[in-house]
């Protein structure tokens, strides 16, 4: 089973080394695609569930040349959205202080430690991806830093005892991370819908993160893919006497801080220990006092509070926090030039009733029993073309958790369900992997080949963890 799976790996790594573009170039593809389709679905003009699969030339009338605007007009508003821009602003500070955080002395400490473990790419692997899981469920950051530094350091250690681990394989293991991080502590629609005043408060009320995220069937879907993505990777390994790809280049170790030798109460208040630790545990705790009196809510925004200030409390000095966020900002590039374009698609997609018509077909073929299953398919189609699950939600939540309600499927099984396959699918949609890919000098096309074998194995296995579990 163990050879299938690697010969399974290495198929799908030939073919995503020739067919996978990069990350901007699929952004764009996904706009033309969006907007065709969503001007077929205007100019068909009949129920959308139905005219997403007739052919536009069987249309009774002629396309209306206004239709083009109307969807050139929901690109631009979606791609000028203030709330995408803020939202867009939101991820970027969970990366650069996810980074901060995974770079900070203690952590990288440990870092070091662990990466001398492994003697071969197979236990290489499944530590990393054990690592990237578990980080990604604490914050989706921390996750996609840790576990690219990891790899790497493991790569670069692996380099000095001579030996030869396949670099893309470890790659791919740094990203299966995203595949469990919504079912984590910075898990957006379980986030969303815990805090007070939320969109659907009318509908489904504010619920609780101890009935999602903190819930038995949670527990159960996440564990078992904690566990289980490892073993997968571990299985996807090339066997001893395969050809193996190392770096493309030599790795060099991360930039060491250097501290400001300056005299002077600026220099010292930078450089200080004492101060830029006082202030992280200050913070750190005031934050969590908030929230434990519920002066604040959990959300993104908390979870981002609450990983600054643990970055600023182990880094130690103020400096060396402002350059770890000067070194993540740099792996944001990526993110802050393809974010509108997503926001785009998804304006043009809510506006053209594209959404509406995946839901609505999710609605009218599902039962009570079936309905989490084929909402975990929605989200997970959705996701390829709006890969953020926070606004991805605030469109298709409110169409699913009406669609549930009304085969008398719990508001919390419809969160769930929709979280995993929003995450899901970023096994196939490189967007967020772009920061891992810039810290370990990969390409998108590296890693994806073997990134499918795990969506591919999601597809089946969590499906029926829903069945048992809702």
């Amino acid at each position: 089973m163990s050879a299938l799976i690697q010969r399974f790996g290495a198929a799908f790594s030939r073919w995503a080394q020739r067919l996978v573009p990069d990350p901007f170039l699929l952004a764009l593809g996904l706009t033309l695609l969006v907007m065709f389709l969503g001007a077929a679905n205007l100019t068909l003009g009949e129920d959308v569930s139905a005219a997403l699969f007739r052919d536009l030339a069987q249309a009774d009338a002629p396309p209306d040349p206004s239709i083009f605007w109307t969807v050139f007009g929901a690109w631009l508003a979606g791609f000028a959205n203030p709330g995408g821009l803020a939202f867009a602003l939101q991820m970027c500070l969970v990366l650069v202080t996810g980074h901060a955080l995974a770079t900070s002395p203690p952590v990288q400490s440990a870092v070091d430690r662990i990466a001398q473990l492994p003697r071969d790419t197979a236990s290489a692997a499944a530590l990393v991806a054990g690592v990237g899981c578990l980080a990604s469920v604490v914050h989706w950051g921390l996750g996609a830093i840790v576990g690219a530094l990891l790899a790497r350091e493991i790569a670069r250690n692996a380099t000095r005892r001579g030996l030869v681990l396949h670099y893309p394989l470890l790659g791919a293991a740094a990203y299966a991370g995203f595949a469990v991080w919504h079912g984590g502590l910075s898990g957006s629609a379980p986030l969303k819908v815990a805090e007070d005043g939320h969109f659907l408060q009318a509908l489904i009320g504010v619920i609780s993160v101890r009935e999602t995220l903190f819930s038995n069937a949670n527990l159960l879907v996440t564990g078992v893919l904690v566990v289980g993505i490892p073993l997968l990777f571990w299985a996807l390994a090339p066997r001893p006497g395969a050809e193996m790809r190392g770096p493309a280049e030599p790795l060099e170790p991360l930039p060491a801080y250097a501290p400001n030798r300056e005299s002077g109460v600026v220099s010292w208040l930078q450089d200080s220990l004492a101060i830029g630790t006082l202030i992280g545990a200050s913070g750190l705790l005031g934050v969590a006092f908030a929230l434990r009196t519920d002066r604040l809510e959990l959300d993104i925004n908390s979870v981002n509070l609450l990983f600054l200030f643990s970055g600023l409390a182990l880094q130690g000095r103020v400096g060396r926090y402002v350059q770890a966020v000067a070194d993540g900002a740099r792996g944001v590039g990526g993110i802050v030039l393809q974010f509108p374009f997503y926001f785009a698609i998804l304006g043009v997609m809510k506006e053209t009733g594209l959404i509406t018509a995946a839901s609505h077909l999710v609605a009218d073929a599902a039962t009570a029993d079936t309905f989490p299953i084929l909402a975990f398919l929605s989200a997970g189609f959705v996701n390829l073309f709006v890969p953020s699950g926070g606004g991805q939600w605030v469109v298709q939540g409110d169409i699913l958790v009406r669609a549930g309600k009304s085969l008398g499927v719990a508001p919390r099984a419809t969160v769930m369900a929709f979280a995993y396959g929003d995450a899901w699918t970023n096994m196939l949609q490189p967007f967020w992997a772009l920061p891992l890919l810039g810290i370990m000098g990969l390409r998108a096309r590296d890693i994806i080949g073997y990134t499918a074998i795990l969506c591919v194995a999601m597809g089946l296995v969590v499906p029926f963890l829903l069945w048992i579990a809702y």
